[in-house]
């Protein structure tokens, strides 16, 4: 237990020493490994490693796919150098992990969706999400850990669940709002970006949100993986996503 101790340490050490002499020699090389969910590997994340394979063509780059928290746990464990992860209010804060940064790029409004003509959708204010009371509502993964303080709040709205929809995916909450089979709650940029037909409206309070965060090592980071970051903090930098359609 001592020697493992000891080789844990040097081990980091050496690690530390190569990704400062990959600094000082520049990106020539080497493998960035990048996690992230869904929508944002569909939406954010391609534009950003177009621009970072333009700039460093000799980094070999992996993308794996991680549904939040999952991204946390995956850079914890050095399976990817940083990852892009989610949460959602309202919902319980919880911290990170010892060694890593969870770091916000964006905040998005949750806003209505329900198919197109829906008397919900009619007019331009924002509802209040008391309006949702009795009405038939596509319930977005009740059981995922990031959407359960929305489904609560929902719910003490008096929302009726008529579909459960275990998919954390939201084309599929998509097409089924555009069937008819009900409403649902879904952050902004799925609804701009949402291939079925739908009529979305913003809700009142506007405490309903989905913040878009990356998960790095901090000074710890490679430097392909802190020349991504860099991308997209001047991509995204903490701002708001582009307004629903």
């Amino acid at each position: 237990e001592l020697l493992a101790g000891r080789a844990r340490r040097v081990l980091d050490e050496l690690e530390q020493a190569r990704h400062e002499l990959a600094r000082l020699a520049g990106l020539s090389g080497g493998r960035l490994r990048v996690g992230t969910f869904t929508t944002a590997g569909i939406h954010l994340l391609p534009p950003v490693l177009s621009a970072f394979r333009r700039a460093h063509p000799e980094v070999e780059l992996a993308v794996a796919d991680y549904e939040p928290p999952g991204g946390i746990g995956a850079v914890v464990a050095g399976e990817v150098d940083l990852a892009l992860t989610h949460a959602y209010e309202p919902a319980a804060a919880e911290p990170p992990p010892a060694g890593v940064l969870v770091e916000p790029l964006l905040v998005e409004e949750l806003v209505l969706v329900a198919s197109v003509g829906h008397r919900l959708s009619e007019g331009t204010g924002r509802l209040p999400v008391g309006e949702l009371a009795g009405r038939p509502l596509i319930s977005s993964a009740p059981t995922h850990p990031p959407r359960r303080g929305v489904e609560k709040a929902l719910a003490e709205a008096g929302a009726t669940p008529a579909v459960v929809c275990e998919s954390p995916g939201y084309a599929l909450v998509c097409a089924l709002v555009s069937a008819g089979l009900g409403v649902a709650v879904v952050p902004e940029m799925v609804a701009s970006m949402a291939t079925a037909p739908l009529s979305v409206r913003r809700l009142e309070p506007a405490s309903f949100r989905r913040t878009i965060s990356v998960v790095h090592r901090g000074e710890r980071s490679t430097a392909a993986a802190a020349t991504l970051l860099a991308l997209l903090r001047s991509g995204f930098g903490r701002g708001s996503a582009a307004p629903a359609r």
